[in-house]
């Protein structure tokens, strides 16, 4: 009652402009006041203008290595991957392989025991993307290819891909039955060959062409050095597993054709 009483007690005022007397001007600009002082003094330009400056500065320092060839690593020996191995690096790369698996041996004494010579910056030339991970759920592979210390025969991956415990005891490794069962896909094989040519492998001219023939040839080996071993299975030349295998036993190999004189000193 008495809240009822009061409010109707009460008359209604209505909202008024806030007043209030202006503020004088008290800065004076100081004598002799340089560009600088007048930058910091608006946040925003400052803020532009040491964009500009450190995009210039790094453009300066970072295109050049671009531009001249002798800043790229290289050993005459390392090569474009084959068609087949390529196919073979993209099932790596979809299986997510290189989230368990490092390729860089790393110039450490225990390193180079278990796995053989450190890894040369110039062997990774030709890979787009690099693969060389942050993880070892399994071994570091860089040396996994043909002429290693740790070299495995084509049934072996085979036979480890469809079943990894009963090739390595104690293996956590998941199997990967698919690669044997399904088609290796080569339809896009040709474009991946033009798009390695644009960033700077150096496929000839033309090769998109005549690379489905390269990689059938080189698959069909593969399936009879299988077929052939001692304990070998009969295995299509078109299965997933055969891609991988290629691009398995080329890793890392490379190295060893090369001229001792051109790498790095140990």
């Amino acid at each position: 009652y008495n809240m009822v009483k009061t409010m109707g007690a009460g008359e209604f005022v209505p909202e008024v402009a806030a007043e209030a007397a202006p503020l004088e001007k008290v800065y004076a600009k100081p004598a002799g006041e340089t560009l600088h002082r007048v930058i910091e003094r608006r946040p925003l330009a400052m803020l532009f203008w040491s964009f500009v400056a450190v995009a210039i500065g790094g453009a300066i320092e970072i295109i050049p290595t671009f531009l001249i060839d002798s800043n790229v690593p290289t050993i005459s020996a390392v090569q474009p991957y084959t068609p087949l191995e390529l196919e073979g690096r993209d099932l790596y790369i979809r299986e997510g392989c290189n989230n368990c698996h490092s390729q860089m041996v790393r110039p450490f004494r225990s390193e180079t025991v278990r796995y053989g010579e450190y890894s040369k910056a110039g062997e990774f030339v030709y890979d787009h993307p690099f693969l060389w991970g942050s993880k070892r759920t399994g071994p570091d592979l860089h040396r996994e290819g043909q002429g290693n210390q740790n070299a495995k025969s084509n049934l072996w991956h085979l036979n480890h891909f469809y079943n990894p415990e009963a090739i390595s005891d104690g293996s956590i490794m998941p199997p990967y039955p698919w690669f044997i069962t399904d088609q290796l896909d080569v339809s896009h094989t040709a474009d991946k060959i033009v798009a390695m040519r644009k960033l700077g492998v150096p496929y000839p001219e033309g090769y998109e062409q005549i690379a489905l023939e390269d990689l059938q040839a080189q698959a069909q080996m593969i399936a009879d050095d299988i077929m052939n071993d001692p304990q070998g299975v009969e295995i299509s030349a078109d299965r997933e597993v055969i891609a991988i295998i290629a691009y398995l036993q080329r890793l890392g190999s490379d190295i060893h054709n090369a001229d001792p004189e051109t790498l790095p000193l140990k």
